[in-house]
């Protein structure tokens, strides 16, 4: 009769010189950067996405890998706000990053854009002309440069009052 070999459960992790004494362990330090909360995606009546629910950890690889058609790139984009260029699009549900939603109002898109990277397989421009395009980064820089004179403008007013 084969015999089988049982390893005792392992005690659990103590300060090493790989964790120093008072570090939390893994689980205990991660930090979700991304939470996707019950989110279903339409373009116009046609559902793509259903109930998704998942958390992506920072400073981790993830990868998404299923067969074509079944919502990868659809989320993907989705974390970018890149399908609101897309008329007749809708959503449910939210999407968080680190804790705060990606659809709030008061969430700059450009700033949510830098934050999370991403690489296509194939060229992805927004649905624009090649110009548009082109010229989408520049653009933006300068709208923000306006924006940030603007409020060192209003800055400097508001401390040059003559107080009465």
């Amino acid at each position: 009769m084969p015999t089988t070999k049982t390893m005792d459960p392992q005690p659990p992790p103590t300060a090493s010189a790989s964790r120093p004494a008072g570090a939390p362990a893994s689980s205990e330090r991660r930090t979700d950067f991304l939470k996707v909360c019950d989110f279903n995606f339409y373009y116009g009546k046609k559902q793509a996405l259903f109930a998704v629910n998942m958390d992506i950890p920072q400073r981790q690889v993830t990868a998404f890998i299923g067969p074509s058609g079944c919502g990868k790139s659809t989320l993907l984009r989705n974390f970018n706000r890149m399908n609101e260029l897309i008329d007749g699009v809708r959503h449910e549900g939210d999407i968080l990053l680190n804790g705060r939603s990606i659809y709030d109002k008061k969430m700059e898109v450009i700033a949510l854009r830098r934050s999370i990277g991403m690489v296509f397989q194939k060229s992805n421009p927004f649905p624009k002309s090649i110009y548009e395009n082109v010229v989408y980064s520049a653009e933006n820089r300068r709208r923000q440069r306006q924006i940030d004179a603007g409020r060192d403008r209003r800055a400097q007013s508001a401390w040059s009052c003559p107080l009465g």
